[in-house]
């Protein structure tokens, strides 16, 4: 079975929040979220008492792959090296606690709520398992998602400041790109005229 531990990581979490989303379990959401998180870090601590630290091969520990589009070197390759591990483990604890915190002290819409934790947790999990360029941005991609809904939906009082940062970062990234194009096409304009010309005004 240690040869599952990379894809039992990454995707019991999600199967813990689709069994949330489409049975109607109703006020045992939070206990059965709360079931997977620590089963979670039950498989973790597993996965530690197997992990070889001292591997100096290309091939990380749990490895698994699956060639899918062979033409575009694109496959399902998810594994563990150590500095991802211990990422994954401190993801796993944190995402526990926040459940087990949630559980205690109770939230609105509990269905919902629990189980986007999962699907967040499962999300980072294969951020940092995955060993395919694509594999991660989709996984990279599919956190953003939960993490949106989290934070507009049962964040504080200033959730919706939450997004003007990112309008902020992309109006000063595209400021920064306009003034690099204006500051390129100078440079070029002053290189194609000739010596001795000026412009006009």
């Amino acid at each position: 079975m240690s040869g599952w531990l990379a894809t039992i990581l990454v995707f019991l979490p999600l199967a813990g929040a689709l069994f949330i989303w489409l049975l109607p379990v109703g006020r045992f959401a939070g206990s059965l979220a709360l079931l997977v998180a620590l089963a979670e870090v039950g498989f973790w601590i597993n996965a530690l008492t197997r992990m070889d630290f001292d591997r100096t091969s290309a091939t990380p520990n749990f490895d698994q792959h699956v060639s899918w589009f062979s033409d575009l070197n694109v496959s399902y390759h998810v594994g563990f090296f150590a500095f991802s591990f211990w990422l994954a483990g401190l993801a796993t604890v944190v995402m526990a606690a926040a459940i087990a915190y949630a559980f205690w002290v109770g939230r609105e819409r509990p269905r919902a709520y629990f189980g986007l934790m999962l699907f967040l947790t499962s999300a980072v999990m294969g951020v940092f398992a995955a060993q395919d360029l694509l594999l991660f941005y989709v996984f990279f991609e599919a956190m953003m998602i939960p993490l949106y809904v989290l934070i507009g939906v049962w964040g504080g009082p200033g959730r919706m400041g939450a997004r003007r940062p990112r309008s902020s970062a992309s109006s000063a990234s595209a400021s920064g790109s306009s003034l690099g194009r204006s500051t390129t096409s100078a440079s070029s304009s002053s290189r194609s005229r000739p010596p001795g010309s000026s412009t006009a005004l």
